[in-house]
This record gives C-alpha cells, structure tokens and sequence, in this order.
C-alpha cells in the first residue's frame, strides 16, 4: 500500500506542468502611449525556444503577443476616457496551465485643446469692435476640450498678456474665469483719438493639474466720431481791434481742433452778426462795417459765439468778446473861430470887468475825453482907428478835475445765464464792464448783500463761482438775482446792475440700490416663475430724464434662458434650474448674474448689480438602464472571478452616474454563485458551476445612486431594479455512466436477434448523443448492436450467427465483449468523454451432453471496468514549492529532534525517545518483504489542465 502511494505522488508531480510566468503583472500602461510599447513577457520553460508557442485565448485587437518570444505589446494609443480601462487578456502555451494578464489603462493628465475652434485653427483671431462698445457685453466667447474634465478636472480661463497700440499701457479687457467670455471691463476706455487702435490678447486656460494652452486674440477697435470740436481760445477769451480798421480786414481767426480721423470742421455764428463775416472753412473773421466810436450807433464791445461742427454733426461753441479802441482825434473848434480872420467882437469900452463876451466853442470828437486846456490869443487896439497903439497877449485857462461824474456800465449781461451743477469754485461766469469819466477815477465792484455762491472781483467784475453748486442739495436755489454795485473811489458815486443766473441738472448721480450684491440659495427643483430678487433702486438727480431708470440683464449663454428680468423683478424661466450640468459643475455650480442698473440722462450712468445664485442639488432622477432585464451566457466550466456579464444604468443626477450595484435576490448558496462590482456592475463568478445541477439563474440587481442629494440622505436615495437570467452553458466534463457497469446473460446457441439492452447514460449529453461500438471480444463480429431512435442500444446476434459450429457443440461457449461508451456525438474529438461496459454473454448449445472427463474447466473471466474522470479543483503553487515547502519541512523536523536529542539524551524517563547510538543491522526475512500481487497492475495518470487535475484511474484485473 505504501508504493502504490507513493507511485500516485510521484506521477503526480511528473504530470505537472511548469506554469506560465509573466515578468510584469498586472500591467499600468499610461494613456497615450505609444503603440508598439512593450508591457509584459510570458515565460514557460516547457516551451522556451519552441516556436510559435504563445498565444492569446481571448480574441484581442489591441495586443498582440510574439509568437516565439512571449513578448506582449499594444497596437494602439490608447484613451483613458473613452477606451475601456481594463483588460484580461488569457496567455496559452499549448499546455493544461493557463496564466491571465491583467492590464489597466492609467490616466494621464493632459493640456486642454484649444484648436478645437476652428476659428483659431491658426493660433490667433481677429475682431473689430467699435470704440464705444459697451462693458461686459461679450466680445466671443473661447472654448477649449479638456477630456479630463470627465473625471473633475476644471478649465480656468485668463489674460496672460494684454498689449495695446500704438499707445501702450492700456487694460481694458477681461475674461469670465469660467466659462471663456471675453469682454470689456472697463478698467480703461477704449479711446481711439487717443492711440488704442488694436488690442492683442493671450488668452490662456489652465487645468487643475496646471497644464493649459492659450489663444492670441487680435481686437482692432473701429473709430467713430465721438468728439466734439475743442476750440483753441484767445487770451482772456477777447481780441482788440482799432476803431479805423478799413472793412474787409482781418480782424481774427477762430481755430477748432477734432480728435477724430478724418474729421472736417466748419465754422458759424450762433447769431446773426452785421459787423463781422466768418469764412465757415477756414475760421477767418473779418470786418464788414466801420467801427468808429463817433457813430453813436457804434459799439465798443461785441460778443461773439462761433460754434464748430464735424462731420457727425457734433457741435461746441465759444464766445469771445471783441474790444474796440478808440483812435485819438484832434481838437475841433467852432469854424468861424478857427478859420480865417476869426471872429470879430464889439464891445463897449465900459463894459465892465468879468463881463461876458463871446463863447468859444470846442469839441473833441473822441468820445469820453474832454477839453482841458484853452488859449486865447486876444489883441487890444485903440478905439481910434488913426492910432496904432495896440497889444497882443495870450491867456491860457486850465480846466480842473472834480469828482462829480458816477460809474456808467459799459457791459452786462442782460439775458440770464444758465450754467450747470457741480461746476468748479473759481469758475468765471460773467463780467461786468463799467468807466468813470472823472480823471484818474477808478470803478470797483461788490455784490449788494450776501452771497456765498458766487464771488465777484472787486477790480476786474468777474462773476464767478465761489461754492459748490448741487442741484439735488434742497438747500442750494435753483436760481438767483445777483445785484452788483460799481462804486468810485471815494465811493461817492455809484450804480447798480443785475444778473440773473439759472442752475441746471446735470446728470451726476449714477441710480443707487439698496444692495449691490445678492447671495441667494435654491434648490434645482424650484418652480418655474419664482421671483428670486426685486431690486429697489433710486436716482438722486433732480429731474427727467436724468432719473429715470431702466434695468438690463447681462446674461451669458449658458444661463440665457434661465432668468428673465422684468422691470425690476428678476425670475426663474423660462427654463428651470438644471444642477445636473457639466457646464455648470464648471461655474462651480452657482450662477452669476449682473443687472445694469441705468438711467436716461446724457452721458448715461449705470450701476451694476451682482447676483449670486447657489444651486443646491437634488436627487431628482431614477437610474435608467439599456433595459431592465439582461441575459448572460457563461461556461460551467470557468474559473472563479470569471466575468458573467456587466449591466448598465445611468444617472442624469449630479455626480452623473455614482451608481451602487447589490444582488438582492437570487443568488442562493454557500457561498453564492455570483457576486457583483458595486461601483462597475460586472456580475463575476464566486463559486463552481455545474449545468447538469443548475442550468439557468435568475438574480434580482438593485441599482441604487449615490451622493446625489446635498445632504446625504438614504431615505431619499432612488433605486432600480434590473432582473438578471445567466445561462449555464455546457462543457463536456461528465462521462457517460453505464448501468450496471457489467453485464452477464446466456443464450442458447439457436437464438437469432437482440437480447440485451445497454443501460448507459451522461449527465450533459442527450442519449442520441452518445455513441457505442464493441471494441473487444467480438471475435469473427458475431454480435452487432441495434439502435433505434435516440434510444439506447441492444445487443444482438448477427443473422450470420454459427449456430452449425455452436449446435454440435457440448460445452458453454463465453464470449466477453468490451463496448465504448462516447459522449458528443459528433463534436470535437479532444474534448469527447468515453466509458467502457463489458458484456458477459454465455452461449448454451441446444443439446448438451455429459462430459466423459471429470475434469472439471474452469473459464477464465476478465472484467474491465469502466473509466472514470473526476474533476478536482483546487489551488496550485509552482512546481517548486512543494519541494522547497517539504524539505524546509523535513529540516526543520530533523533540527528539533537533534535540539531535543542534545536535552534529554541523560533523561532517563525519555531513553525511549531518544536512545544513545549504537550499531545494528536489522535482517529482513522473506516474510518482512513487502509484496505486491502479481495479478493486479496499477496505472496512474494525471493530466494538469488550467488549475485543475484531471486524475485518470484504471484498474485492469485478469
């Protein structure tokens, strides 16, 4: 009994076969890799130099395997986010062992794609805007491809680099960091007239990992005529001319410049003028009337308003004031004073002393100077004419100034002047104009009263503004009646003039709200038409239009239809609120809204206001599957963790897809026959298959999402439930069984046809499957098997049978007949099964007689069983394991024993165990020997064949 022990252990170990080694398993192959790249090397020493000796299994076209080498390399790059992540791949030699190479597919950061606009296929992209484009609205809107978005990964967009030209040093532009807009920021205004022609902008977006690529932007800003003409002014605003002047001459030149290209200016006056022409090309003015101060028509000052206007009919004015000078004239007298023999006098010899006697007459035709000086020449002759006694002498009268002429006022405004709010304090609004014809008399100016608004100066009489002036202040007039005193002085004379001035609103306050900024939270379930904010805004300017207010929604295009704004209110719709969104996870899902909050005054103010929306998410969505019932199909035969099948579901809530698998149903046994992959819903093989015990399973699959609620909460979760059928398929792994193993009749020797019927069956093969034919014992095909139908065979007599050699005959003839048992009839040979039945058939002659011999004959009987498989599963360590495991063993038993051996040695209680040396040779007689029967071989086979054994037994007794 011991060798025939140890005859199974060493086949065994001769049958078994060196297993497939691979050098890297499993395998982390990166994305992208190139194809080509070798991943792995099988390795069987039964096979190394044979060849064409490795191969695959399964059917793959992303790897191949080197035929001779084992060497193992992809054929494509492959992609993490679209491609599947893991493979198994099933090396085979040739042999019974098996090796399964497991490679996953690792995820490898990658830079955004910006070329997937074809707009900036060349890098780079050019726009125009006009130079009053308006803030925040979108110029375009980048978008660049980032596959690694689908596992969280986030763009974030910005101006790396923002030159202006000609001029530089402007920044003006910005982008939303989310979702790529480009627009205007206002940070500086776009001015072409002062040098920003075109904007080039480098645009980058950078992933979470650090990576990005960028885009130039090319803005070329459009000019248009948008300035007003900027006169050039005079000194002190005023020009003086000569009142001798000839008409026609040059008085002077009113010049505007445009800071708009290409812009043409002409030249009017603001009103009709009769003594100067204005040239509407060139500016020129000129005279067209004399300016002599003797007419008393004449004026000494003229005020002038030119007004410019371009070709966009944008228009200003200046007023100067034109003084005219007086040219100094002789002194006149009396014509027949003055001219020829003058003016002759009578008078009385005693006339007396102061008496008067003639009025000379002067004038000076200079307006505003007076005679001061006279000088008389008189002669004194006698009465009587014979004498000639006579004198001539000369008297010269000096006229004296006195103070006793008041202030005249030469110029005033006399209509009133309407001037803005917020002007600057020293602003000049008027001047008052006055003389004092008294010699060396000089005039000054006061208001009459108190007046902090205004300030008048005391030589010159400019009016000017001396206080801040707030239309929207109650306690600032909206108007006043300036009285202005001019005064000598002496003061001992004065007058007095008016001036009437208007304040008007200026639109100088932007609309204000009671917020500027609002943070609001809903959930994504809110109801289409909810009102999410009433803005409440005023403007303090004074009157219309300057505070009338109109709001704007800034909407981007990704909340477009989201939010409607009328008037002041703003709402959901006409979309609900979608938390569910890619895009939106990318805006960090919350919604910015900005308002522009404007009014209708000139130039229009506006306030931006800013609202936050912060979506919560709600579990909302049922998974959904590709179909609620799934049938797979798996061998009985396929190893443990084998994959049966993966079903499907989707979840349209946020994180999409967060999907937990359970098998609630079905899955009976210790342990169960299945398990699934919670997070993947592959359904994998947990314990062995057997078809003819189970043919199909039927398996009840809960889908439950996961984390979809912002507060997690498992009364809330949603669940499916997907109905699973696994088929079992067949394999060949039972062998026909014959009941009973052997059988034994007689028949008489005249007996023609069937007589015995085959009782043969197998467990996972049909009967008309099976196959028999009579391998032995049927010597000169004396018997035949009749088969009719899917039915088992009988055994019959052929219709040659010799019943004339059997007929005669005295003795029981025996025939022994060893009939084969094949399954899958027709179906590959390697994998048929068979079993053997022998048939004892004992043949009676008709007529028997006595034996004269008394020797008895005994019949030899030979009985062959049938062969049997036995499938045994069970774990297989390499070939030298055991051994090393065994002799490790072994050593360590030896090592303890000498330890012991060395302790208790002198221990006489333990001389029984551990004796002292001594010598002897034991004699082993014939009876000791062991002996093995010669009638009985014993034939042992195995057959290792992919993690299992097949054992083979055969006993042949003779």
């Amino acid at each position: 009994m011991n060798n025939f022990k140890i005859l199974l252990i060493c086949t065994a170990f001769s049958y078994i076969g060196a297993e497939i080694q691979m050098l890297i398993n499993p395998v982390n192959l990166p994305e992208n890799q190139l194809p080509g790249t070798e991943l792995s090397r099988a390795y069987d020493k039964d096979v190394a130099g044979r060849p064409n000796a490795y191969r695959f299994l399964n059917k793959t076209k992303y790897f191949v395997i080197d035929a001779n080498s084992g060497v193992i390399t992809s054929t494509k790059i492959f992609n993490y986010e679209t491609d599947p992540t893991r493979f198994l791949l099933i090396v085979d030699t040739g042999g019974d062992m098996r090796h399964v190479l497991t490679i996953y597919i690792n995820d490898v950061p990658e830079p955004p794609d910006c070329n997937i606009d074809p707009l900036f296929s060349s890098g780079s992209a050019t726009f125009e805007i006009a130079e009053d484009h308006p803030l925040f609205q979108p110029i375009y809107k980048v978008s660049a491809a980032d596959e690694d978005t689908a596992h969280g990964d986030r763009l974030t967009y910005n101006i790396e680099t923002e030159l202006s030209g000609p001029k530089r040093g402007a920044n003006s532009f910005g982008v939303d960091p989310v979702n790529g807009v480009v627009s205007l920021r206002g940070e500086d205004v776009l001015d072409f007239d002062a040098g920003y022609h075109t904007f080039q902008l480098s645009v980058r977006v950078t992933d979470t990992e650090g990576l990005f690529c960028q885009w130039t932007i090319i803005i070329n800003i459009r000019d248009i005529n948008d300035e007003t003409p900027q006169f050039e002014p005079f000194p002190m605003d005023s020009i003086n001319v000569t009142e001798k002047k000839p008409i026609g001459d040059f008085v002077a030149r009113v010049k505007a410049t445009d800071r708009d290209e290409d812009s043409s200016i002409t030249y009017s006056f603001k009103t009709q003028q009769e003594m100067f022409g204005l040239d509407p090309i060139t500016g020129i003015i000129t005279l067209l009337q004399p300016l002599n101060l003797d007419n008393p028509s004449n004026s000494r000052i003229y005020h002038l308003e030119v007004e410019a206007r371009d070709d966009g009919n944008n228009t200003s004015s200046y007023t100067f004031t034109v003084f005219v000078d007086n040219a100094d004239d002789p002194i006149s007298c009396d014509p027949s004073f003055s001219t020829g023999t003058g003016v002759s006098v009578s008078v009385a010899e005693n006339i007396p002393s102061s008496a008067f006697i003639y009025a000379i007459l002067s004038r000076d035709p200079d307006l505003g100077q007076e005679v001061e000086l006279f000088q008389y020449v008189i002669a004194v002759r006698n009465r009587d004419s014979l004498s000639l006694e006579s004198c001539v002498g000369t008297i010269t009268i000096n006229i004296q100034n006195v103070n006793d002429e008041s202030p005249v006022l030469i110029y005033r405004p006399e209509a009133p002047i309407n001037i803005n709010e917020n002007l600057p304090i020293g602003t000049k609004l008027a001047k008052f104009t006055a003389t004092d014809r008294d010699i060396a008399d000089t005039v000054h100016y006061e208001f009459i009263g108190t007046q902090k608004e205004f300030a008048i100066n005391e030589d010159s009489g400019e009016v000017t503004v001396a206080y801040p002036l707030d239309y929207e202040d109650d306690t600032t007039p909206k108007s006043w009646v300036l009285y202005v005193r001019v005064y000598d002085n002496d003061r001992t004379h004065s007058t007095t003039g008016t001036l009437t001035v208007i304040l008007q609103d200026v639109n100088d306050n932007p609309p204000q709200c009671s917020q500027e900024i609002y943070v609001i939270d809903l959930p994504e379930t809110i109801p289409v038409g909810t009102p999410l904010v009433s803005l409440t805004c005023t403007d303090q300017d004074g009157t219309t239009p300057n505070n009338n207010i109109t709001y704007q929604l800034i909407k981007d295009t990704f909340s477009n239809k989201t939010f409607t704004l009328t008037n002041s209110e703003l709402k959901i719709g006409p979309m609900h609120l979608d938390y569910d969104s890619t895009t939106f996870a990318g805006m960090d899902f919350k919604h910015t809204l900005f308002v522009r909050v404007s009014d209708e005054g000139f130039p229009v103010l506006s306030t931006i206001i800013r609202i936050i929306l912060r979506v919560s998410r709600i579990n909302e969505h049922n998974p959904i599957g590709s179909m609620m019932t799934f049938s797979f199909s798996i061998f009985e035969n396929s190893p443990i963790d084998s994959l049966v099948g993966k079903i499907t579901f989707k979840d349209e809530d946020w994180p999409h897809n967060n999907i937990h698998y359970t098998i609630i149903g079905g899955n009976f046994g210790i342990p169960p026959k299945f398990y699934i992959e919670s997070d993947t819903g592959m359904i994998k093989l947990l314990n062995s298959l057997d078809r003819e015990a189970a043919s199909q399973y039927k398996i009840a699959v809960r889908v439950t999402d996961m984390g979809n609620d912002a507060l997690p909460d498992p009364l809330r979760q949603r669940t499916a439930t997907a109905q699973v059928t696994i088929h079992v398929l067949n394999v060949n792994d039972e062998p026909p069984v014959c009941t009973p193993p052997h059988i034994e009749t007689q028949i008489f020797a005249t007996f023609r046809g069937p007589f015995v019927r085959l009782r043969c069956s197998d467990k996972d093969s049909p009967q008309d499957h099976l196959s028999y034919s009579i391998i032995e014992g049927n010597k000169n095909n004396q018997f035949t098997l009749c088969r009719e139908g899917a039915e088992s065979p009988l055994l019959a007599t052929r219709q040659d049978f010799q019943y004339d050699l059997l007929e005669g005959a005295q003795d029981v003839l025996t025939f022994q007949l060893l009939i084969e048992v094949t399954d899958e009839l027709g179906g590959n040979a390697t994998s048929q099964l068979t079993a053997t039945t022998t048939v004892i058939i004992h043949v009676l002659p008709w007529t028997t007689t006595r034996p004269t011999s008394s020797m008895k004959t005994t019949t030899t009987t030979t009985i062959t069983t049938s062969v049997l498989r036995k499938i045994s599963y069970y774990w297989r360590p390499d070939s030298w394991f055991p051994v090393v495991l065994t002799l490790g063993g072994v050593l360590l038993v030896m090592c303890l024993y000498a330890v012991s051996w060395c302790l208790c040695k002198d221990v006489p209680a333990c001389s029984r165990l551990f004796p002292h040396c001594h010598r002897y040779q034991p004699s082993l007689t014939e009876k000791d020997a062991i002996q093995v029967p010669s009638d009985r071989n014993v034939v042992s086979t195995e057959q290792p064949d992919k993690g299992m054994k097949r054992k083979l037994f055969q006993w042949k007794t003779f």
